[in-house]
């Protein structure tokens, strides 16, 4: 594992220190089995196991210090994910007679609100941070020759919407979330299979995935990514609402309001139908016109993209009172 004691869980949350680690070692194994090790992949797991258990260099390296900066990391999202998949489990007390809350003459459990709060915060931390993992290793990919290697890295690569912090500098709003992010990853891929590569056609599309693989893609395929990015964004965003009644958030379209009788306390309620409907079309209507933005581009640079058809494509469209989709 990559935290072991009490002094590194307190680097990255506060806690007392009479907690027992013993109590968050299971939990910390549990959320590095489900999240850090997919992520890295086991080349770059073992690698980072191998320096964390190593002594720390007084003088480190270049790479080094690469590796004290991506284990920082690292560790900050495994203790938070660790706090939030064991977040029911440590609120309680398990003995031979049984369950029970923990509390005591000196403290009290939370309230409900208070609770979901903090598991929120720890959920998102911890998965705000693997989106952070990701993007210090890709600016840091030349002292990573492990991830390097792996089919992680041609994945993140190759895919035109590949961390949050790509998706924001669209810009696209996603509150800087990557369980949002995650959520709408099967819509971008609809997109992407249906509208993108139709449009680009085989070898444009292939020529570019296989450019952004490399460590320094062609001018023309980096030129072109913001008129594809955009587009795929916006039309995964309003499949994503149709599909769920939801907005890019890991808990649906809600709006926040104040409750009557306390203006410091906020509630959020799920949004009606017509809001979703409403925030879809707009979505909907910027991605094509995105779209046509992408076709005016291939179009005005024919001399780069010379294997473009000039297809027009087409839009997509819905039927929202049976979510059936059409085309035109």
């Amino acid at each position: 594992m990559l935290v072991k004691t009490i002094t590194e869980i307190k680097t990255f949350v506060t806690i007392g220190v009479g907690n027992d680690v013993n109590r968050i070692l299971p939990h910390i194994s549990n959320a590095e089995n489900a999240y850090i090790k997919p992520l890295l992949g086991t080349n770059m797991y073992d690698e980072l196991q191998e320096f964390y258990d190593a002594v720390t260099p007084v003088n480190p390296t270049v790479v080094q210090q690469a590796m004290i900066g991506l284990l920082a990391k690292v560790q900050l999202s495994l203790v938070n994910l660790a706090y939030y998949v064991g977040f029911d489990t440590l609120s309680v007390l398990i003995n031979d007679q049984g369950f029970s809350r923990v509390e005591s003459d000196r403290s009290k459990s939370l309230f409900k609100y208070q609770e979901e709060n903090l598991k929120a915060t720890f959920k998102n931390n911890g998965f705000n941070g693997l989106d952070d993992v990701l993007v210090f290793i890709e600016t840091n990919i030349t002292h990573f020759a492990e991830f390097k290697a792996q089919t992680n890295w041609t994945v993140l690569r190759q895919s035109f919407l590949p961390t949050v912090k790509v998706v924001q500098e669209i810009p696209f709003n996603l509150n800087a979330s990557r369980l949002a992010f995650l959520n709408l990853k099967p819509s971008v891929s609809y997109i992407e299979d249906t509208l993108i590569k139709p449009l680009l056609g085989s070898t444009i599309y292939s020529y570019i995935k296989t450019e952004m693989v490399k460590d320094a893609p062609a001018t023309k395929v980096t030129a072109i990514l913001p008129y594809i990015r955009k587009p795929l964004v916006y039309l995964a965003s309003a499949l994503f609402m149709e599909e769920t009644g939801a907005e890019l958030g890991d808990k649906g379209l809600f709006f926040q309001a104040f409750e009557p009788n306390n203006s410091n306390i906020t509630r959020k309620q799920p949004s009606d139908q017509d809001r979703i409907l409403a925030m879809a079309a707009r979505n909907r209507m910027i991605g094509n016109d995105y779209l046509e933005a992408l076709k005016a581009y291939l179009l005005a640079n024919v001399d780069d993209w010379e294997d473009y058809s000039g297809d027009s494509g087409f839009f997509i469209n819905r039927d929202n009172n049976d979510k059936k989709i059409f085309v035109s």
